[in-house]
Protein backbone atom coordinates (compact mmCIF):
# COMPACT_ATOMS: atom_id res chain seq x y z
CA UNK A 1 0.00 0.00 0.00
CA UNK A 2 3.35 2.15 -0.32
CA UNK A 3 2.49 4.88 -3.01
CA UNK A 4 5.12 7.17 -4.47
CA UNK A 5 2.66 9.67 -5.41
CA UNK A 6 1.46 11.00 -2.02
CA UNK A 7 4.88 10.45 -0.36
CA UNK A 8 3.97 8.20 2.52
CA UNK A 9 2.63 5.35 2.96
CA UNK A 10 -1.25 4.35 4.11
CA UNK A 11 -1.70 2.12 7.35
CA UNK A 12 -3.03 -1.25 6.44
CA UNK A 13 -6.51 -1.95 7.31
CA UNK A 14 -7.09 -2.68 11.09
CA UNK A 15 -10.38 -4.49 11.02
CA UNK A 16 -13.67 -3.16 12.13
CA UNK A 17 -14.24 0.56 13.14
CA UNK A 18 -12.31 1.78 16.42
CA UNK A 19 -13.81 5.25 16.88
CA UNK A 20 -16.79 7.27 18.57
CA UNK A 21 -19.91 5.68 17.01
CA UNK A 22 -21.37 7.67 14.04
CA UNK A 23 -24.84 9.40 14.26
CA UNK A 24 -27.09 10.61 11.92
CA UNK A 25 -27.31 14.22 11.18
CA UNK A 26 -29.82 16.15 13.23
CA UNK A 27 -32.91 16.80 12.14
CA UNK A 28 -33.91 20.30 11.16
CA UNK A 29 -37.79 21.29 10.94
CA UNK A 30 -39.92 23.97 9.19
CA UNK A 31 -40.93 26.85 11.81
CA UNK A 32 -44.48 27.01 12.10
CA UNK A 33 -46.26 29.22 10.18
CA UNK A 34 -47.81 32.45 11.67
CA UNK A 35 -50.95 32.80 13.18
CA UNK A 36 -53.99 34.35 11.07
CA UNK A 37 -55.04 37.10 11.94
CA UNK A 38 -58.39 38.76 11.62
CA UNK A 39 -58.90 41.94 10.25
CA UNK A 40 -59.58 44.98 12.48
CA UNK A 41 -61.67 47.38 12.83
CA UNK A 42 -60.38 49.80 10.23
CA UNK A 43 -59.69 47.37 8.02
CA UNK A 44 -63.44 46.56 7.56
CA UNK A 45 -64.50 49.93 7.73
CA UNK A 46 -61.97 51.21 4.38
CA UNK A 47 -63.14 48.01 2.78
CA UNK A 48 -67.40 49.34 3.26
CA UNK A 49 -66.53 52.43 2.26
CA UNK A 50 -64.76 51.38 -0.97
CA UNK A 51 -67.56 48.92 -1.18
CA UNK A 52 -69.60 51.92 -0.99
CA UNK A 53 -68.25 54.34 -3.29
CA UNK A 54 -67.75 51.71 -6.08
CA UNK A 55 -71.61 50.59 -6.09
CA UNK A 56 -72.21 54.20 -5.97
CA UNK A 57 -70.41 55.16 -8.81
CA UNK A 58 -71.33 51.81 -10.76
CA UNK A 59 -74.74 51.31 -10.06
CA UNK A 60 -76.75 54.37 -9.22
CA UNK A 61 -78.27 56.46 -11.82
CA UNK A 62 -76.80 60.31 -11.20
CA UNK A 63 -80.27 61.72 -12.62
CA UNK A 64 -82.32 60.73 -9.72
CA UNK A 65 -79.95 62.35 -7.27
CA UNK A 66 -79.17 65.26 -9.12
CA UNK A 67 -82.30 67.22 -9.87
CA UNK A 68 -81.95 70.20 -12.25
Amino acid sequence: MSDAKYGYAYPPPQGTYQGPPVMAPPQYYAPPPPPKREPGFLEGCLAALCCCWLFDECCCDPTIICVD
